[in-house]
C-alpha cells in the first residue's frame, strides 16, 4: 500500500469518526474534547504529508501555501475549541456580547483564505473540493481565483451589515454567498468545458 493511500484512509477514518461522535455522544464537554483532538490530529497529518498530498517538491512555494493554510486552520480549530470550552453552554454562538468579535474574525478568516486561495495547488484535501473542481485542474484554478476575488468584498459587506441585521443571518448568508458564487460559476465553467470536448 502506498503511503499516500494510507494517509487517505487515515483521514477518512478520522472524518467518519468525527461525524459519528457528533451524533452519538450526548455530553457536550466530551464531544468538544474528542472532536477537537481528532481535528488537530487530522491537520497535523495533513501538514506532515503536504508534499505527498499535493505531489510537489518540498521547496515548491505552493507547498508552503498549503502548510500556511493548514497551520492557520489548526490555529482556528484550537481557538474555537478553547472558546467553546470556556463558554457557559459549551458552544460557539453569536451573542450580543461577542457578535462584533465573531463576525470580525469570520471576515478576517475569509480575507486570509481568499488571499491565499489562488495559490492552493490542485489537490483533494484542501480548498474548494467539489466533484467538478477535483476532476479538472483548470476548473480548480477558476474556482479558487473567484474565491480570492469575492472574499474581500463579501467579508467587508458582511462586517458592515452585522451592525444593521441579525448577526447569525449575516454570518450564514455571507459564508454561503462566499462558497456558492465560485461553486456555481466553476460548475458552469466545467460543464461548458466538458460539453466543448464532446
Amino acid at each position: 500500500m502506498r503511503k499516500n493511500d494510507f494517509t487517505r484512509i487515515l483521514l477518512l477514518i478520522i472524518s467518519i469518526s468525527m461525524f459519528v461522535i457528533g451524533f452519538v455522544i450526548s455530553d457536550m464537554n466530551i464531544e468538544i474534547l474528542i472532536l477537537g483532538i481528532l481535528g488537530i490530529v487530522s491537520l497535523v497529518i495533513l501538514d506532515r504529508q503536504a508534499t505527498k498530498i499535493v505531489e510537489l517538491s518540498e521547496g515548491n512555494p505552493k507547498v508552503k501555501t498549503v502548510r500556511l493554510l493548514n497551520m492557520f486552520t489548526l490555529l482556528i480549530v484550537i481557538l474555537c475549541f478553547i472558546f467553546a470550552s470556556l463558554s457557559p453552554d459549551n458552544q460557539i454562538s453569536i451573542t450580543e456580547d461577542n457578535k462584533t468579535l465573531i463576525i470580525g474574525l469570520m471576515s478576517v478568516c475569509m480575507m486570509f483564505f481568499g488571499n491565499l486561495s489562488p495559490k492552493i495547488p490542485f489537490n483533494r484535501y484542501l480548498g474548494l473540493r467539489l466533484p467538478w473542481t477535483i476532476r479538472d485542474e483548470e476548473t480548480w484554478k477558476v474556482a479558487h481565483r473567484l474565491v480570492g476575488y469575492s472574499s474581500f468584498p463579501i467579508a467587508i459587506i458582511m462586517f458592515i451589515m452585522s451592525f444593521f441585521i441579525d448577526d447569525n443571518t449575516v454570518g450564514m448568508v455571507g459564508f454561503l454567498t462566499w462558497v456558492m458564487i465560485p461553486s456555481i460559476y466553476s460548475f458552469i465553467f466545467y460543464y461548458k468545458k466538458l460539453k466543448g470536448l464532446n
